[in-house]
């Protein structure tokens, strides 16, 4: 039998029932066990990061929800959501289509990575372009939502620039639009530190299609500053018992 011993969710308690404690947050902006939904990840084996605890995370459309863990964890979590790596166990669902075994290019989930991690040799225009033109189907649908983004952004000076020449705020507004260029479902972000000059639920906001319900938001990050403004907060449980099964039975 799998034991799960999950996350912790602030403000919104998680249950036990049996062997299994679980977070839910389900309930961030749509209804409790409703379709709507959107990205679930189930208990999640990292290898990266072993001793961290299965995870058990429902985060609902258009929802942000930070997973307050330390950088390695954070990044290690944010490269199996976004399919850069795999979990050793689990499922990652989007809209409760199973998205564990698909590489990254068909997952409709957008990632903004440590450090932004743009192509040094390439102008801020064709960063933000690169994800159009690997997608299938995507850049002639989304060439004018990238304009806008640019526009929202304020990046239409830089357009023409490279990487090195951007302070660290515009390099991440421009991994930024890079990731939302593509129309995901879901947008995973990875913030170890925080970044001068950047206001992440503002920027969300100015991110947001017009139409539609917006994009699910996982938080990666560790550090108060970085989450300001994020209220909906997951912690990897702490108190884990040596033998999740036995202490069910004792109980």
């Amino acid at each position: 039998m799998d034991s799960t011993v999950t996350g912790r969710c602030d403000g919104h308690g998680g249950r036990r029932v049996g062997h299994r404690a679980w977070c839910r947050c389900d309930n961030l902006g749509g209804r409790r066990g409703s379709s709507e939904v959107m990205v679930t990840l189930r208990t999640l084996d990292l290898v990266a990061v072993p001793e961290m605890s299965p995870l058990d995370i429902d985060v609902a459309v258009g929802a942000a929800v930070a997973l307050v863990v330390p950088p390695p964890t954070a990044t290690a979590v944010a490269r199996v959501v976004a399919g850069l790596a795999a979990p050793v166990s689990g499922r990652i669902l989007v809209g409760g289509r199973d998205v564990t075994d698909l590489p990254p290019l068909r997952r409709r989930i957008g990632y903004v990575p440590a450090g932004s991690a743009l192509l040094p040799h390439l102008t801020v225009g064709r960063n933000i372009s690169y994800g159009q033109r690997r997608r299938r189907g995507v850049r002639e649908v989304a060439e004018g939502w990238a304009a806008t983004l640019v526009e929202r952004l304020e990046l239409t000076p830089t357009l023409g620039l490279r990487p090195h020449q951007l302070s660290e705020a515009q390099r991440f507004r421009v991994a930024l639009a890079r990731a939302m260029a593509c129309l995901p479902e879901v947008l995973v972000v990875d913030l170890p530190a925080p970044v001068d000059g950047v206001q992440l639920p503002e920027l969300l906001d100015r991110t947001s299609p017009p139409d539609g319900p917006g994009v699910t938001v996982l938080l990666c990050s560790a550090d108060e500053e970085a989450l300001a403004g994020v209220d909906r907060r997951v912690t990897p449980a702490d108190d884990t018992p040596p033998d999740p099964v036995r202490s069910a039975v004792r109980s």
